[in-house]
């Protein structure tokens, strides 16, 4: 190969695996950002794809680069570097990277896990899986990630380390048994929530809600008065009975994000008036918005204008006068700091008015989402609607597995693509099953509850 041309190629791929890079963490910050929709994010996973095939068709030259950057590059590179070992059916180059991986640097680990959720060739499956046997943390976390994305059948191993003592309380290991819904680690998970650690605790409640063990209700129940983790598991799984808990936690001078969530999704209008008293507090007015929405289904978008926080030792002396005076301190060109978003309104008033204009569509003791009684359709919605945040979509997956007994492999993070044939599967199931269950009741793994 020419000097020439092969010195062109090498910036060409380096140029692809910078690229790649920057769209792989671009996407992961837009997931959090609510001015960008989960279908906005579509056009970044196609630019990122380009990208990727471009190192593919560049075969060993762009390989060997690739393999430069994993020591060399960012956490991006690495990642794009590794989709591209497993495109090339490069086993060899991915396992020596995996053995080598900085088992403390999580950052890299999540890099080469969500690489390769999407990227795993099925002929690897058995092999990665048997490296579950070394014991090593930075290869459960991994693996057990990978066997949950992809619902690959290895329960029997993600039990055997479950039963080991120091792997019992990995939330990977714990996450995948709810991916698979395995039953058999129900008595282990419901030791955990014994634990003084939450994060190992919301994770063990999630699994077993999955699985379809009713008694989690009753331990959440037990520390929703000392502990944040149950609200979230309280409001995927309860019936009617567990409201009255929630109530008095949200009720609370500021309530944690969670619990005001919590409310939104189990639906019930009594929370309505608590919820409307949260938009006067600071700290919780965002969430109270998003939860009256999630039962209310009012829809209150409006453009507003976000001022700019600023530190005071940034400001010139004219621009600190009207600051200390509660004026926004304004450009040269005399527009304010600050931008106009889209998004809830948080005025009280007009969620009090909307409110007392619509009260009388609601009927107390119904469940309701996007002010609808509570439904699968209503589920799906969620899961639809381009303005559904992330975190929203996710939580409506988990009720559709938790409360109707319905399981397809989704993740709100999937590449947009794979999420909309998920979703017309979901839609299918939905036409077709609908009449199985009552609008608006509480339901859990497909039938009623009965308290």
């Amino acid at each position: 190969m020419a000097t020439s041309i092969k010195n062109f190629l090498v910036e060409l791929y380096h140029e692809y695996l910078e690229e790649a890079s920057f769209l792989y963490e671009q996407r992961l910050c837009l997931f959090h950002n609510p001015e960008i929709t989960w279908l906005d994010i579509e056009d970044f996973g196609n630019r990122f794809e380009s990208h990727i095939d471009g190192l593919v068709v560049g075969e060993e030259l762009a390989l060997e680069i690739c393999k430069q950057q994993t020591n060399e590059g960012d956490i991006g590179e690495l990642h794009a570097a590794v989709r591209v070992f497993c495109r090339q059916n490069r086993k060899e180059i991915l396992f020596e990277l995996l053995d080598n991986l900085d088992p403390d640097d999580n950052e890299k680990i999540d890099a080469v896990s969500n690489a390769l959720k999407d990227e795993l060739p099925a002929d690897w499956q058995n092999a990665i899986i048997d490296k579950l046997a070394s014991g090593e943390e930075k290869l459960i976390q991994i693996i057990s990630t990978l066997i949950g994305y992809r619902r690959l059948p290895a329960s029997k191993e993600l039990l055997q380390l479950l039963h080991l003592k120091k792997t019992a309380t990995n939330p990977a290991v714990i996450w995948a048994l709810g991916r698979l819904r395995e039953k058999d680690a129900t008595d282990l998970l419901l030791q955990n929530l014994t634990v003084n650690q939450d994060e190992l605790c919301s994770s063990s409640a999630l699994t077993l809600l999955r699985i379809g063990e009713y008694q989690v209700i009753s331990q959440c129940l037990k520390y929703a008065d000392s502990r944040n983790w149950p609200y979230i598991p309280l409001s995927l799984g309860g019936g009617h009975s567990v409201l009255s808990t929630l109530m008095t936690i949200g009720s609370a001078n500021y309530s944690g994000s969670d619990s005001l969530i919590a409310l939104g999704l189990l639906g019930d209008i009594a929370t309505v008036d608590l919820l409307l008293s949260k938009l006067f507090v600071k700290e919780s007015v965002e969430t109270a918005a998003l939860a009256l929405n999630l039962i209310t289904g009012a829809e209150l978008y409006k453009d507003e204008f976000i001022p700019e926080e600023f530190d005071e030792e940034d400001l010139s002396e004219e621009e600190l006068k009207m600051f200390r005076q509660g004026e926004v301190p304004k450009k040269i060109d005399g527009t304010l700091y600050g931008e106009t978003v889209n998004r809830l309104s948080q005025n009280p008033d007009e969620w009090q008015k909307w409110w007392a204009n619509n009260r009388s569509r609601f009927i107390p003791g119904v469940r309701y989402r996007n002010g609808k009684p509570y439904s699968p359709a209503c589920l799906l919605e969620n899961l639809q609607h381009d303005r559904t945040p992330h975190k929203i979509r996710q939580l409506a997956y988990e009720e559709l597995v938790i409360r109707y007994d319905v399981d397809f492999p989704f993740e709100a993070d999937m590449f947009v693509a794979q999420q909309k044939r998920v979703l017309k599967a979901i839609s299918q199931w939905v036409g077709s099953n609908s009449s199985r269950f009552k609008e608006g009741a509480w339901y859990f793994a497909g039938r009623l509850i009965a308290d």
